[in-house]
């Protein structure tokens, strides 16, 4: 889900240390800030002037962003995505020349790293020095061959963010923010609400349908929106697939913004909380969902897969990490130079390896990334369909059907505002389901 998360995705990621393997330790936050200074200085004894005077000479947080980017990037001098993040950190700040020199940096690299639109690059976006370089960099970008659009639905305003597939009756599932409720497409492509005003339902981001159960779970939440400014709700909710109706729904009081939900093979459920960078767990037969490992131990987590072996795999703003869900222990996985998975947001386990539809740190692509045999190391990265393909606006998540992931192209989510409008309606297109060949390209670097 990216740009509704880019802010807490670009800025809270960098709060502290990033160096190393182990999630839990490089993401603790920063140091709490100075006591706030009184309302009338001119009133307060010496020293409390002295403090408010240097108060207000802190770094701002883009400032200590950058600073602790640069400190990342002398650890880690071969990271391009550090100097993705401190491009774009630059532009925010609104330096172009500064913003230009660091993407430089990035070309002929084929990192797959590209300012996409709206994507913290607007205050330099116009200047023709920028999109110079940016242009530099689409270029060195693979093209693949263009995957073929599966359906298109037909309501425009539908944004939708994720996608479940149940093979026994051969339906699709997609979930819409806008619109509050959940779609059913059947295989002639016919479509109806899965979902009532009864479910109560607020915006609905990540599904999974879990076959051996018979049920589709889904992320239900208004983290994102004004509304959470009231009174903030994350809840994940089930279905009967059977009966197409509510069986579960169980709150997650302590989530600020729920995510994406994958299952484990026993029915465990895991879920991501985006903006507290948490991975949530709920075993058959409890109440409540748990936190594993630490609060804030996986900074920007999004996507969530489970390999066969029950280990899951999180996508982080920097990579992707591996959690024990019974130890909670966290690695964010070791990659070559040559390989950025940063960005991802839909994560999937397919055949040893793990696919992704990679967004925020690039207009949008379908990547294989192959790990190593014991899945602790990524090796390599292979681009299934690159951004080229004329679909593509935003693809967020997808499914694994068959030998491919059918991905939402174009989920228009950044025209979704927390008010609940969407910007600018009559320039949606209606949303298409793209069928992405997961067998198509051997696994291997990009």
């Amino acid at each position: 889900m990216k740009h509704l998360l880019l802010l807490h995705f670009a800025l809270a990621v960098y709060g502290g240390p990033l160096a190393g393997t182990a999630v839990a330790a490089e993401d603790q936050p920063a140091a709490a800030a100075s006591a706030p200074a009184p309302s009338d200085p001119s009133s307060a004894p010496p020293a409390a002037s002295s403090a408010a005077s240097a108060a207000a000479a802190d770094p701002t947080p883009l400032e200590r962003q950058l600073q602790r980017i640069r400190e990342l990037k002398v650890e880690r001098p071969g990271d391009g995505l550090l100097v993705y993040y401190e491009a774009m950190t630059l532009a925010s700040m609104g330096q172009v020349e500064s913003t230009v020199t660091a993407l430089k940096q990035l070309v002929g690299r084929r990192l797959g790293l590209v300012p996409p639109k709206d994507a913290g690059f607007d205050l330099v976006w116009e200047h023709p020095d920028f999109q110079a370089v940016r242009r530099r960099l689409m270029e060195d970008e693979p093209v693949t061959a263009e995957a073929p659009v599966l359906m298109r639905l037909e309501d425009p305003r539908l944004i939708p963010e994720g996608i479940a597939y149940d093979s026994r009756r051969k339906v699709h599932y997609v979930g819409s923010i806008a619109q509050h409720k959940i779609v059913a497409i059947d295989a002639r492509g016919k479509l109806r609400d899965f979902t009532s005003g009864a479910d109560h339902l607020e915006a609905v981001l990540g599904l999974a349908v879990d076959t051996p159960r018979d049920r589709l779970c889904a992320v239900s939440t208004n983290g994102f929106e004004l509304a959470a400014q009231r009174q903030r709700r994350n809840e994940v909710v089930c279905w009967s697939l059977a009966k197409g109706r509510v069986i579960q729904r169980v709150a997650v009081p302590e989530a600020l913004q729920l995510n994406d939900v994958a299952f484990g093979r026993d029915g465990t459920l895991f879920v991501t909380d985006s903006a507290a960078g948490t991975l949530w767990v709920h075993r058959p037969g409890e109440r409540r969902f748990l936190r594993v490992g630490e609060a804030g131990g996986l900074r920007g987590a999004n996507g969530v897969a489970v390999s066969p072996d029950g280990s899951v795999y999180v996508t982080l703003s920097t990579g992707i990490a591996r959690v024990n869900p019974l130890t909670g222990h966290m690695m964010r996985l070791p990659q070559p130079d040559d390989v950025a998975t940063g960005g991802i947001d839909g994560l999937y386990w397919h055949e040893g390896d793990l696919v992704g539809v990679q967004n925020a740190t690039n207009p949008g692509r379908v990547v294989r990334v192959a790990l190593s045999e014991d899945g602790q190391h990524i090796r390599g990265l292979t681009v299934l369909q690159s951004h080229h393909h004329p679909a593509f606006v935003e693809p967020t998540t997808g499914v694994v059907v068959g030998d491919a992931l059918h991905v939402i192209a174009n989920s228009h989510v950044a025209a979704y505002q927390p008010d609940g409008t969407i910007r600018q309606p009559e320039t949606l297109q209606p949303t298409a389901i793209v069928a992405v060949p997961l067998r198509a390209v051997a696994t291997g670097k990009n």
